[in-house]
């Protein structure tokens, strides 16, 4: 009779235990909530339907600004070449490159040290951020060398280098915010899609502990 007991405390937990296991299994890491906490207290949205928008808006601006960086490039450094005198810069001191290739290795290294430096900011890593500084560094020197080259030998007109150094940096700032705006698109999707299979809502804890914030910080009326 024991048995018979048995099999009907089972038969009647079971369906709870796996419904509780079930919305468990459904519930994030602790690592994923607060990489969710922290995306969301970066970019502040007030909703669910607003965290679309700010999807929506992200990805066309980071699209308009690829976009502007290509015809930037293609007129500026392909078709202007001989226009703005391009073949007058000096090869770089490090690897010796052209100033054509500067054109593409500049936004290169942006784009990565922009991608580092953002994982290691929503991570928490100090060794990617690190490596993030390092790759700015670098691509500063790219962009500066034109001038320095004007300013320290007489290789290269200071029109010329200035030249070349404004498009390099203009370059730079395109692919910079246009990988930032993406970044933050590609999180505000996987926090979206994470919350529509949350068993709670998210939302209003956050907005709730922002709000006692701000009255900590006004204090009582008078």
């Amino acid at each position: 009779m024991v048995l018979g007991d048995d099999a009907v405390d089972s038969g009647d937990i079971s369906p709870q235990q796996g419904l509780a296991a079930s919305a468990k299994e459904d519930l994030p890491t602790n690592d994923a909530l607060e990489l969710m906490e922290s995306i969301l207290q970066r970019l502040q949205p007030s909703d669910r339907h607003e965290i679309r928008d700010m999807i929506t808006n992200r990805g066309w601006l980071s699209g308009v600004l690829l976009m502007m960086s290509g015809l930037f490039w293609w007129i500026a450094v392909g078709k202007g070449a001989t226009a703005l005198n391009n073949a007058d810069m000096p090869l770089s001191l490090l690897g010796e490159f052209d100033f054509a290739k500067l054109a593409m290795i500049v936004p290169g290294l942006v784009f990565l040290a922009t991608v580092v430096w953002s994982v290691g900011r929503e991570r928490g890593h100090a060794s990617m951020s690190n490596i993030g500084g390092l790759l700015v560094v670098l691509a500063l020197y790219y962009i500066l060398e034109p001038l320095g080259f004007a300013l320290l030998t007489d290789q290269v007109t200071t029109q010329t280098a200035m030249f070349g150094s404004l498009r390099l940096m203009a370059l730079a700032v395109m692919i910079h915010y246009s990988a930032k705006l993406f970044i933050d698109a590609i999180l505000l999707q996987w926090v979206r899609t994470q919350m529509i299979h949350m068993p709670v809502e998210l939302m209003p804890a956050f907005n709730g502990s922002s709000d006692e914030g701000q009255a900590d910080e006004v204090g009582p009326a008078a």
